[in-house]
């Protein structure tokens, strides 16, 4: 009997799809109270490690106006970070901005060489969901009736985690079999628990979703609906993890139709925007920011009295970035996303990768209303996002900049230097878990 030994290309090839598995798995599962330090270092760690395996494996090409765009807004954030009184832990935390375009356009290779890549997201996905299902039931009378269930600190962070990975399952294509079926339930699993959760922001996102997927094939119009329905039903069988109306799905369509002002609505969102950009205004940094983390430090190094104080982000990617980088840093980061992203959808225009646009738009609607944004879990989803609508069309003809291995791998060392220099850097606050000083 002769045993074939693997060959280094089939080797190379099961490295990346694990990796990215691995990273993938390891983007919600980091969220542990033992790992989350507040600069989410760990996953940080995981995610340089597995970049600089690609960035042997692939070059990155970039056409000059987004890489102009990104060094002004790199230059622009070192030098607000190097204001903010605490310049390796704020750079530290925009690390997490900088490195997402190296994610994205290196995932994008391995999503376009492999066809069996996004098949095996999916079922990744689905085993996270089908994890996270069971973790809650094993281990919820330990975690404030759900409240704050395993790995996330609160339940609305599980719900917005929940709902982009119950999206990757969707395909323009769907497969055929019993991997129908199995995917098919692990979709109303998935969407069942984000109704379950309350969070209103996931819901908003899954209906633009459903309309993406119908614009894209209106086949998925009653298949989305009637697995929307069939999660509602299962979302209300479980007592809701949140008291007086502030869990599950009809908790949350009573807070809606119950608000009598704009702040309700908002669930006092509104009213800490207004806070934080008043004190923002008041300290004269308001087109300067306060560097990585700066809603945090506006509060632990500036004692700004915020509305509803303690929260460690701004529950708003674009409160979040004037915190951090003013107006200016905003209008940079803004424009490069037009540049990378917004221009790219509007070349592929209908032959765009519906799970790729509905995963954007779910994180762009998150994390204007939510917190999707702000942790680097949620920016791997962005990048994957984004992978996934570049992995669909062709690499991009025309003059592009092709950035040397080394030049990739040595910003990989340095962002991993930043954080081995930033271990013991805690943000300050308790709200969320124990990082005060």
């Amino acid at each position: 009997m002769t045993i074939s030994r693997p060959t280094w290309p089939e080797v190379r090839q099961a490295l990346l799809i694990l990796g990215l598995l691995g990273v993938q798995y390891f983007s919600w599962a980091s969220h542990s109270a033992t790992l989350f330090n507040g600069l989410a270092t760990p996953l940080f760690l995981v995610l340089a490690a597995y970049l600089a395996f690609l960035s042997t494996q692939y070059t990155i090409e970039v056409s000059p106006p987004s890489l102009i765009l990104y060094l002004i807004f790199a230059a622009w954030v070192v030098f607000v970070d190097a204001r903010s009184g605490e310049f390796l832990p704020a750079l530290a935390k925009d690390t997490h901005w900088f490195i997402l375009p190296v994610a994205a356009l290196l995932i994008a290779q391995v999503l376009r060489d492999d066809p069996k890549a996004m098949l095996l997201l999916r079922a990744g996905a689905a085993l996270c969901i089908i994890n996270l299902i069971l973790t809650l039931y094993v281990r919820s009378e330990w975690n404030d009736n759900w409240h704050r269930p395993p790995y996330f600190g609160h339940i609305r962070h599980l719900g917005l985690s929940i709902g982009f990975l119950t999206i990757l399952l969707y395909v323009r294509e769907e497969t055929k079999g019993w991997l129908s079926v199995f995917f098919r339930i692990c979709r109303i699993l998935g969407l069942a628990l984000m109704f379950w959760s309350g969070t209103r922001s996931s819901m908003l996102g899954w209906i633009c979703c459903i309309l993406i997927f119908t614009f894209s094939n209106r086949r998925w119009a009653g298949i989305m609906i009637s697995e929307s329905i069939a999660a509602v039903l299962l979302s209300i069988i479980p007592p809701p993890p949140l008291p007086n109306g502030f869990g599950g799905v009809i908790g949350s369509v009573e807070r809606t139709i119950n608000s009598v002002t704009t702040n309700a609505l908002t669930t006092n969102r509104l009213a800490i925007w207004q806070s934080a950009l008043s004190e923002l205004e008041n300290l004269g940094r308001s087109w300067t920011g306060l560097g990585g983390n700066g809603f945090a430090r506006l509060q632990v190094m500036h004692d700004a009295r915020l509305v509803f104080p303690g929260h460690v982000q701004a529950h708003s990617v674009i409160v979040q970035s004037i915190c951090d980088w003013g107006y200016p840093g905003l209008l940079l980061l803004t424009a490069f996303f037009y540049q990378s992203t917004v221009r790219l959808i509007a070349r592929i225009r209908s032959s765009f990768d519906p799970t790729g646009l509905g995963c954007l738009v779910y994180l762009v609607i998150t994390g204007m209303l939510d917190a999707t944004l702000y942790h680097l879990e949620h920016l791997n989803y962005l990048a994957l996002s984004c992978a996934l609508l570049m992995g669909g069309v062709p690499a991009q003809n025309g003059k592009l900049i092709t950035l040397p291995k080394f030049v990739v791998l040595s910003l990989l060392a340095g962002f991993v230097l930043i954080h081995a220099l930033t271990l013991d850097y805690r943000i300050g606050l308790y709200w969320y878990f124990p990082t005060g000083k």
